[in-house]
């Protein structure tokens, strides 16, 4: 039965992306989500699937497909120089022209001005991006916007689990003939692919009705239980009472915001709650293996080298992102959103790319030596040769990087 193949091959291996495909494509909508866990939970027996397998085939937890989509999109399949990066045609540094959107954002706006430019020129009916729940909202939640100029309302990083991809049944039972432009990270992007590729009804409504994405580069995403133990532990705030979080809010690049019914406002620094995230993660997030799926129309990445150490005051950049240029409507999207002044962009080159990045491939390189049973790779049967770096390494405060420098030097010595 396909629920059983679902959690023999991806749950009961901890592979899970938690993007909330599986849910949508389910036929008869017996697939849930554990709110806390972020994984699928099957509401009624083995008696009611059908076999029909949609939910492994558009499960991007253990195969990802990107070789069979980048065929499709490009007619090739990315080199080993191309691993990390995949195929695109331009880089752009870019930023939103609306100075709010520019306010409201993480790393300039781009992703925000692209998804509003795709609306106009598309005509699309509307977008899924990333919110909060309603009734719990330092909780991420999907959400559906009609109206482009409330994009900016969402304009944030979010760096939190949610099954995202889920509300789009939502759009499918009671709008099927609305276009519908999207951003997400990669393991989304993956899932969107594959469910285009689907020879179910709501596969080839999602071929048809999903007309420009937008993908955001992730170097690892969090659990709920990191935001919750965040706020309750860090800034000592009863969980009930909080109205909504910012993950990047302020001055670039901005802080964790925390704002309770009282109408106070209380921060973390950007530093500290990285340090805080790293041990509410999966082993699906933290094994994984695209820093970008390389699969979207445009891809957008922070233009910051180092976040972390702007977030400590060292080497701030100005506030902008990294726009990929992919497919032939991300070269015309992206066109649009400069003749309209939605966002402006330049030339830039990659040098010293990404801390995220950087991180990434570390832990891929690390998880591909310890384990056989991991998400597959962009490029088949290559593995990262590189000096694998502690984490911790990255993370470390600048009094901590001296003492590692000792501590490593002595050790060469010793040697």
């Amino acid at each position: 039965m396909s629920y059983l193949s679902l959690q023999e091959v991806v749950l009961d291996n901890s592979l899970c992306a938690g993007c909330g495909a599986c849910s949508l494509v389910c036929p008869d909508q017996i697939i849930e989500y554990d709110k806390d866990k972020i994984i699928p939970v099957f509401k009624e027996s083995a008696e009611t699937c059908k076999s029909c397998n949609a939910c492994v085939d558009v499960c991007p937890g253990k195969e990802t497909d990107s070789p069979k989509h980048e065929l499709k999109m490009f007619g090739r399949v990315r080199s080993e120089d191309e691993r990390w990066m995949g195929i695109f045609q331009r880089v752009y540094g870019g930023r939103s022209t609306d100075p709010e959107t520019f306010d409201m954002s993480a790393s300039g706006g781009s992703a925000t001005s692209l998804l509003h430019s795709a609306m106009e020129y598309m005509k699309a009916d509307v977008a899924l991006v990333m919110g909060r729940d309603e009734e719990k909202p330092w909780r991420s939640a999907p959400v559906l916007v009609r109206d482009p100029k409330k994009l900016k309302e969402h304009s944030q990083s979010t760096y939190q689990l949610a099954p995202y991809l889920s509300r789009l049944r939502e759009v499918y039972e009671k709008d099927p003939d609305a276009k519908i432009v999207m951003s997400g990270i990669a393991c989304i992007i993956q899932a969107v692919r594959k469910l285009q590729s689907l020879d179910t009804e709501v596969g080839r409504w999602a071929k048809s009705q999903i007309v420009f994405v937008v993908e955001v580069g992730c170097s690892s995403n969090t659990l709920p239980c990191g935001t919750e133990s965040l706020i309750k532990e860090t800034l000592g705030i009863p969980i009930k009472i909080v109205t909504n979080v910012r993950y990047r809010d302020g001055d670039y690049p901005g802080q964790i915001a925390v704002t309770t019914k009282e109408g106070d406002k209380y921060g973390v620094p950007f530093w500290k709650a990285v340090r805080h995230f790293k041990d509410n993660k999966t082993f699906r997030c933290l094994s994984c293996g695209d820093w970008l799926s390389g699969l979207a129309d445009v891809s957008v990445a922070d233009g910051d080298p180092n976040i972390f150490d702007a977030s400590l005051g060292i080497n701030q950049e100005l506030k902008h992102g990294r726009v990929f240029i992919r497919s032939r409507l991300g070269v015309e999207v992206v066109r649009y959103a400069e003749t309209r002044e939605h966002m402006e962009v330049w030339d830039v080159n990659l040098d010293g790319m990404n801390l995220g990045l950087d991180r990434k491939r570390n832990r891929r390189a690390t998880y591909e030596k310890k384990y056989k049973n991991i998400s597959s790779s962009p490029v088949e049967g290559y593995h990262d040769d590189i000096q694998i770096i502690d984490d911790a390494r990255y993370l470390a405060l600048p009094d901590e990087r001296e003492v590692i420098k000792k501590q490593e030097a002595v050790s060469r010595n010793e040697r």
